[in-house]
């Protein structure tokens, strides 16, 4: 829908993008149009409804949103509505707006330059060698944020005058301090706020509920719209009507045997947990989606282990896939190389490289507690064996390089050289950052090793809190909960008899809003995998095998 005229927005839509009122809310189902309705109403905004073609001199828009999937998305389908005008759009997270917030001004918050952000597997890991007085943990970005805004003073003014329209997608997911920071920025601005409360599935997060809606109704000047339920991502409402009627626990309605009859659902039964054996039968499925001519494929699992081992079993199948939601993985594998850099010039110890392996294997690995190889290598403790000898091998081959580009191919072949299987992806498209960054400073004035090593300073903030880019790829595995915001021609659910959807029972409330949007995600096709035992949540769809 990125690409759709003005005049072809329904009458609906324009009545949002024409509403001149202080507080905005829009709600509507998965695909009824609200980000392009949105995209619209800040063109609207910033070029005075139209009347001109370059936005009014001093005028922007921010759009606020909670992941960088979100911001991929958004901006992926900004491109036909902003033309001529997205230099006055900034599109951000709140933790990237946030960490920009902190970088401009945090040194009235005695946060002196740049700050380091030490992300959850440097947390997790302990004892930084590397540990900057001037680095941010990730959650206290939103707290600085806020002190800035709320403490009186021209600082805080100036922040919130920068925009005249705010709007954040995903508003029924928003948690007390994003709330906060929205209304911060709405004392100067207008809100327009994004909803569907069948989507709210992060209710762990602090303050996400229902409540947020009547908060937003609450304030002076409000308006609220409902899009009509006509779906942009499939057209035919095949999968939207079925996936609302599972929603609400219905499975045996019209609307779901017409998408099984026409093949738009496709439940599968009696799929082994075993990961090498399912992690075939996706790898099969994915070949049939291919020869029907679906190009994006989108594979979903219930926790970040589930899609951990999945990955590690498609890999060994040869299926090329992108594993989403490990962009501190290729943040930390940057940073490592840069170390090794250093260390084959005598800049640093070989302790500090073994440190930033580590961290780069515990933010590869989703789980608790660090990798045991990880905390041995922390803690500089001989690992045994043919890992070991691997490790030996790679701190000769950096020792004896003669040059940076010497160095930046042994570290870049680090991760396969030494064995470790898991963040294989991150690691070759950080080393693939890395080579560029030679390329880039070779020949220059400065110092190479250097400058590649504040270019990923810099590189490694930025894929905590901005938009990560290497999340694309034709084959998408993820957990159900990072499906938001992304879209497929077809999605494959697996499910495990291992799945757990805490204590309570029907109806299921949170577990089938995460069904819901985990469905709506496709374009053309769903096909559900479920174990012999299957859970109670997805149990009923058993009355629907096929073959």
């Amino acid at each position: 829908m990125s690409g759709i005229l003005f005049e072809q927005l329904t009458d609906a839509q324009k009545e949002v993008t024409d509403s001149s009122a202080p507080t905005i809310l829009v709600l509507g189902g998965a695909g009824v149009g609200k980000t392009t309705t949105a995209l619209w109403a800040a063109r609207r905004e910033l070029t005075d409804h139209g009347r001109l073609t370059r936005p009014v001199s001093g005028r922007r828009v921010l759009f606020v949103t909670f992941s960088r999937t979100a911001v991929a998305q958004i901006r992926s389908r900004a491109g036909g509505v902003l033309v001529g005008i997205a230099d006055s759009v900034e599109i951000m997270t709140f933790h990237g707006l946030a960490y920009w917030l902190v970088c401009a001004f945090g040194r009235y918050l005695g946060v002196h330059g740049d700050p380091t952000i030490k992300g959850l597997a440097r947390t997790k890991l302990g004892r930084d060698p590397a540990s900057s007085s001037n680095a941010l943990v990730y959650d206290d970005l939103l707290p600085l944020a806020l002190q800035l805004l709320e403490t009186p003073g021209p600082i805080g003014d100036l922040i919130r005058s920068r925009w005249s329209l705010v709007i954040c997608d995903e508003f029924q997911d928003t948690d007390d301090l994003e709330w906060r920071l929205l209304q911060q920025l709405g004392t100067h601005s207008r809100l327009l706020l994004l909803a569907d409360p069948n989507q709210m599935i992060y209710g762990y997060k602090p303050g996400v509920g229902e409540h947020r809606l009547n908060l937003a109704r609450s304030r002076a000047g409000f308006a609220e719209y409902t899009l009509p339920p006509a779906s942009h991502r499939d057209p035919t409402q095949v999968i939207p009507d079925a996936a609302a009627d599972i929603r609400w626990r219905r499975f045996d309605t019209d609307a779901v045997r017409k998408a099984v009859r026409e093949g738009r659902l496709v439940v599968c039964a009696n799929v082994p947990d075993d990961d090498t054996e399912r992690g075939r039968q996706i790898a099969h499925h994915i070949a049939q989606l291919r020869a029907e001519g679906h190009s994006s494929i989108g594979i979903y699992a219930k926790t970040n282990s589930d899609t951990a081992d999945l990955s590690a079993a498609l890999t060994e199948c040869g299926v090329d896939h992108v594993p989403i939601g490990f962009g501190e993985a290729y943040g930390e594998s940057l940073a490592a190389m840069a170390t090794m850099l250093q260390f084959a010039r005598g800049e640093q110890t070989w302790e500090e490289v073994c440190w930033s392996l580590g961290v780069a294997l515990t933010a590869s690995v989703r789980s608790t507690n660090p990798p045991k190889v990880a905390v041995a290598l922390r803690d500089g403790i001989d690992l045994p064996g043919q890992l070991g000898n691997r490790i030996a091998a790679l701190r000769s081959a950096l020792t004896d390089s003669n040059s940076v580009s010497e160095a930046t191919e042994v570290a870049a072949g680090a991760w396969e050289a030494i064995g470790f299987s898991t963040g294989r992806r991150a690691w070759r498209r950080a080393g693939r950052g890395v080579v560029a960054l030679v390329a880039q400073y070779r020949g220059g004035s400065g110092d190479v090793v250097n400058q590649i090593a504040a270019s990923v300073v810099r590189l490694r903030d930025e894929s905590f809190v901005e938009l990560d880019s290497g999340d694309t790829g034709a084959v998408q595995l993820m957990n159900f909960h990072q499906t938001k915001g992304r879209e497929a021609d077809a999605v494959v659910l697996s499910h495990t008899s291992s799945d757990w959807y805490g204590h309570g029972g029907e109806p299921f409330d949170e577990p089938s809003r995460v069904l819901y949007v985990s469905m709506t995600r496709a374009r053309h096709k769903v096909i559900i995998l479920l174990p012999a035992s299957p859970h109670p949540l997805v149990a009923p769809f058993l009355q629907h095998v096929v073959g």
